[in-house]
């Protein structure tokens, strides 16, 4: 522990404030006073003065770094994982001398990647090559005779590891957020980790359970029907369970269908998508053995994406109809899964624990139409606008629903019938796209 007097941290945000860029080793040192400091909000609006992008850094593994105080443990693997995270995901000053022999960038890349479950070797022209999900991915940016500074280099090849784990160049590794199965609500450090389980369940099986296992999480169950391509996994942490649906990824997409047709719910409270209630019977009684393996008594977090989204609401109102212990539910760009007389039996029993998260040029949120029957599940959605600012909005998507008279494809007009043809086209082609962005 370092010692924090105020000549301590007076000394360091002096060197900051002379210059901002930062070795590795005095980044440490900061992210250890930042750790211990008693005043973590003061400190970081000082540091903010002088380099944002550190400040912004430390805001986002603040609750990491606490939890490894609690815990007892040496600080120095989640510096080093703050360290990196700034280096790749920000455009904060960096060192551009950094000694060569304490700053091994094959080893610093090597590290970036394995926290995000990616691994790196090189080929016969030393190039650095990835390993994800059974694929190889060429990593051209690397260039050992570039001239450029180590860290210049990691900053050069970390955006490509972030395109081959999560399909973008700058990411927030949920890891650094942690999770907290205590939350009486919603939290934004849960739904980073859980839409990660969501994106992670699109990879095989090998690779979400060594994923799973970085994260912490020691008992891991796939599930799959391939009749009905529907996949889950299950997983184990301390004292809760993740039940993760996978979205669609093939073309047995019952989103597609025109006649969304309807059939009885479980528990005998209205109509669900018929070919939702098909997919989650296809796994449920596997779904449920995992469950009950692993921890029939652990909290239940249920999360999903598309296709998986909705799957993952049918199934925390069968697990409450059972009497287990549902905590909150995380649905990530939800269709409408059922008619408005199930909706309001479950939002009698789960509105307060199912949280939808909408982005708003998302085309699968807005399908099945209200007029064919079909209605959102849960609370009130949040939802995402063009910046990707997030938007605790009134249940917008439900809002219409007592002026629309239901009907079916069959007795619409012939223009709106091909209006709808053309949503679902634009809506096939989103689903085909999910898996590789």
């Amino acid at each position: 522990m370092p010692v924090l007097n105020q000549q301590n941290i007076q000394q360091s945000l002096a060197a900051l404030k002379k210059d901002p860029v930062l070795s590795q080793s005095d980044f440490a040192n900061i992210a250890r006073i930042f750790a211990f400091h008693n005043d973590q909000g003061r400190f970081l609006v000082e540091i903010n003065a002088y380099n944002k992008k550190l400040a912004e850094s430390l805001l986002v593994f603040r609750i990491k770094l606490a939890e490894e105080i609690a815990r007892g443990r040496d600080l120095s693997t989640m510096i080093d994982q703050l360290f990196l995270h700034y280096v790749v995901n920000t455009d904060g000053p960096i060192s551009e001398s950094e000694d060569s022999d304490t700053f091994d960038v094959f080893d610093a890349v090597t590290r970036y990647a394995g926290f995000l479950s990616v691994g790196v070797s090189k080929d016969i022209d030393g190039n650095a090559v990835l390993h994800i999900n059974d694929k190889e991915v060429l990593c051209p940016e690397w260039r050992m005779d570039t001239g450029m500074s180590a860290a210049r280099l990691l900053r050069n090849v970390g955006p490509v590891i972030n395109r081959a784990r999560y399909g973008r160049d700058d990411v927030i590794p949920s890891y650094a957020f942690g999770f907290d199965e205590n939350a009486a609500g919603h939290t934004l450090e849960n739904a980073m980790t859980l839409a990660d389980c969501a994106h992670l369940a699109y990879f095989n099986p090998a690779y979400v359970e060594k994923q799973l296992k970085a994260w912490g999480y020691h008992s891991f169950t796939w599930i799959e029907n391939m009749e009905t391509d529907t996949q889950a996994f299950v997983a184990a942490k301390d004292g809760h369970l993740v039940v993760c649906f996978r979205g669609t990824s093939s073309g047995k997409d019952m989103l597609a269908d025109l006649n969304f047709l309807k059939t009885a719910a479980f528990g005998g409270h209205g109509k669900v998508h018929r070919g939702f209630q098909q997919a989650l019977e296809s796994v449920w009684s596997k779904v449920q053995a995992a469950v009950d393996n692993l921890g029939a008594d652990k909290k239940l977090f249920i999360c999903g994406h598309s296709l998986g989204a909705a799957l993952a609401q049918l199934a925390g109102h069968r697990f409450i109809f059972g009497s287990y212990n549902v905590a909150h539910i995380y649905a990530f760009g939800s269709p409408r899964a059922a008619n408005r007389e199930f909706m309001e039996h479950y939002n009698e029993l789960l509105a307060a624990k199912t949280f939808l998260h909408i982005n708003n040029k998302d085309i699968v949120t807005m399908i099945p139409l209200e007029l064919l029957g079909f209605h959102h599940l849960g609370g009130k959605p949040r939802s995402f606008n063009n910046g990707h600012v997030i938007t605790n909005v009134a249940a917008a998507l439900a809002g219409t629903e007592a002026a629309v008279n239901e009907t079916t494809f069959d007795n619409l007009d012939l223009e709106t019938q091909e209006a709808i043809r053309q949503q679902m086209y634009e809506v096939e082609q989103a689903i085909r796209a999910s898996p590789d962005f």
